[in-house]
């Protein structure tokens, strides 16, 4: 896996997530065209925007320890 495709893979989580929230967020009641879903939403998106990005950032940190190690040798 590429890291591409890595950060795909993780923005559709993120995506499948916040429509998650939205959907559970509805079924509480809240107003789909309401000041306070679109902030609970927008605050939601952030979080797990920050999150894919940590993750991306620790796989990039992972790629590059790995391609700075001495390969192995075998004996």
């Amino acid at each position: 896996m590429t890291l591409d495709e890595a950060n795909a893979e993780l923005c559709r989580h993120r995506d499948l997530a916040l429509t998650a929230y939205g959907h559970r967020l509805l079924a509480q009641g809240a107003d789909i065209h309401g000041e306070e879903f679109r902030a609970d939403l927008a605050k939601y998106a952030g979080e797990l925007e920050a999150w894919r990005r940590k993750a991306m950032d620790r796989l990039r940190q992972f790629v590059q320890a790995m391609m700075e190690r001495p390969p192995a040798t075998l004996h």
